[in-house]
C-alpha cells in the first residue's frame, strides 16, 4: 500500500469531527428530508426563508463546544438538498442567507470561529438540488452553477479543511465532470480534502481519482478500503447520528445509547477510520438540549483516550477469547482499549467488576515495562510470553463510580 499524501495523513490525525446539518428544514424539526419525503410544495416550502432568522446562532458557542466534545474538525451544511445556501453567493442566487431576515454570512461567522479555537472548518455541499430547475431541465447550466457556488467557497474563506459532497448518487450514470470540479478546488484549495459521499448503496466506493476519502454513511465496516495497490491510498470516514435523523427532529427519541456512540467512535479509530458525530442545530440555529448532553459526556471520554484517539493506528494484534478488545500504536506507545468490563462493588452492592480479569492480546512480542489505565494511572499486573507474542493482563473492573465504556490502559516498553 502506497504512503498517504500529507493532507490525508493530516486528515487522518484528526480523528474525529462534529457534522452539523442546519437549513430551512430545521424550522420544522421533522428531518431535513420533509420537503421531499412529506411532497411538500416546492413554492410553500421555500417561504421558510422568511422567517431563518438565525437568532440564536452562535458560531463561537458551537466552535467551542465541539472542541470540548474532542472534535478537531467540523462539517457544516454550507447548502443542503433543499438548496437554500447559509452564505452570500455573491449574486448567484436570491436563494441565499442574504435574501433571508438573518442577512449574515453565517459560513464567515463560522470559519471565523474554527480558527479561533483551531478547529478545521469543512464545507458540506449537496450537489442534488430540489432548489433550481437546472438540475432536471439543463444538467450541464446545474453544473456550471453548481462549480460556481462552490468557487464562492473556494476564494473567499481562506484556507479551509476540506469539501464534503452529497448527492451524486441521484445521477449515478451522469458525467458530472468531476476533473473540472476538483480541480477548481485544487487550484484554489490545494490541501483541502476532497470527499464524495457515496451514500447508503455505494460504501467505500472511489468514484473520482481525486477523492481523498471514502464514506460509510450509517455503517460501522470491519474494515476501510484505502484504494488498491500502487495507488492513491485514501482515508476512511464513518458518519453517524445521535437518533434516526440528519436535520432535528423534534418527535424522533429514538437516540442511541451515549455507550453506543462512545463504542462506535472507538471501533472507528480501531478499523483506521475517522468519524463524524452528527447534530441538528434548532431552527434558530442552537444546538438543541439533548446533543449538548451526548457532546458533553462523549467529551469526558474523549480527553481521557486523548493520547491515542487522534494518531492511534491499527495494528495486526489480536484479542483472545472472543473479546470485542483491540490495540492501537502511537509512535510512543501501544495501547489496549478494552471493553465489557464492570464496575467492582462490594458483597452488598455486587456489580460483576471483583477478581481477576484477564484479557490476552497476541502479537506482542517486545518485552514489557509497565501497564497503566489512562483515567486513574493504576498499574495492571500482567504475564508476557515473549516466544509467542502473547501478552495476559488483569483488566481490573471499574472503580465504583464510574464506568468509561472503552477503558485504555498504555503500554510502557523497556
Amino acid at each position: 500500500m502506497t504512503e498517504p499524501l500529507p493532507r490525508i495523513q493530516h486528515y487522518e490525525d484528526l480523528g474525529l469531527g462534529l457534522f452539523i446539518h442546519w437549513g430551512l428544514y430545521s424550522q420544522m424539526a421533522v428531518g431535513e428530508w420533509t420537503e421531499f419525503i412529506h411532497h411538500r410544495n416546492q413554492h410553500d416550502y421555500e417561504q421558510l426563508i422568511k422567517t431563518f432568522t438565525a437568532e440564536q446562532f452562535d458560531a463561537k458557542k458551537i466552535v467551542h463546544a465541539a472542541k470540548a466534545m474532542g472534535a478537531k474538525y467540523i462539517v457544516l451544511t454550507t447548502k443542503h438538498h433543499e438548496g437554500f445556501f447559509l452564505y452570500d453567493t455573491k449574486g448567484l442566487s436570491d436563494f441565499d442567507v442574504m435574501h433571508a431576515p438573518a442577512r449574515r454570512d453565517l459560513i464567515a461567522e463560522f470559519v471565523a470561529a474554527c480558527r479561533e479555537e483551531d478547529l478545521l472548518p469543512f464545507f458540506y455541499m449537496a450537489t442534488y438540488d430540489w432548489h433550481t430547475p437546472l438540475y432536471d431541465d439543463d444538467f450541464p447550466a446545474y453544473l456550471t452553477y453548481l462549480q460556481k457556488s462552490v468557487e464562492v467557497l473556494c476564494r473567499n474563506y481562506g484556507p479551509v479543511g476540506g469539501f464534503w459532497f452529497d448527492g451524486n448518487w441521484n445521477k449515478k450514470d451522469a458525467d458530472w465532470h468531476l476533473p473540472e470540479l476538483y480541480g477548481m478546488i485544487r487550484h484554489y484549495q490545494p490541501n483541502a480534502i476532497i470527499v464524495n459521499n457515496t451514500g447508503l448503496k455505494n460504501r467505500g466506493q472511489v468514484s473520482d481519482p481525486e477523492i481523498d476519502v471514502v464514506t460509510y454513511e450509517r455503517r460501522t465496516p470491519d474494515e476501510i478500503y484505502h484504494g488498491a495497490p500502487n495507488e492513491k491510498y485514501v482515508a476512511g470516514e464513518i458518519s453517524i447520528t445521535l437518533n434516526q435523523h440528519w436535520g432535528i427532529a423534534a418527535n424522533d427519541l429514538n437516540y442511541k445509547s451515549p455507550a453506543e456512540v462512545i463504542e462506535t467512535v472507538a471501533h472507528a479509530r480501531h478499523i483506521g477510520a475517522n468519524i463524524l458525530v452528527n447534530i441538528g442545530l434548532t431552527g434558530t440555529g442552537a444546538i438543541p438540549a439533548a446533543a449538548q448532553t451526548y457532546m458533553h459526556l462523549l467529551g469526558r471520554w474523549t480527553a481521557m483516550a486523548a493520547p491515542v484517539l487522534y494518531k492511534g493506528r491499527p495494528v495486526p494484534v489480536t484479542s483472545a477469547h472472543g473479546t470485542r478488545d483491540f490495540v492501537l500504536h502511537t509512535s510512543k506507545h501501544d495501547f489496549l482499549c478494552i471493553l465489557d468490563l464492570q464496575v467492582v462493588g462490594n458483597d452488598n452492592v455486587v456489580l460483576g467488576g471483583e477478581g481477576v480479569n484477564p484479557r490476552s492480546f497476541v502479537g506482542i512480542g517486545q518485552p514489557i515495562q509497565r501497564i497503566h489505565w489512562l483515567d486513574n494511572d493504576e498499574v495492571l499486573s500482567f504475564t508476557q510470553d515473549l516466544d509467542k507474542k502473547v501478552l495476559t493482563v488483569d483488566a481490573t473492573g471499574y472503580p465504583y463510580g464510574s464506568d468509561w465504556v472503552v477503558r485504555i490502559a498504555q503500554i510502557d516498553y523497556e
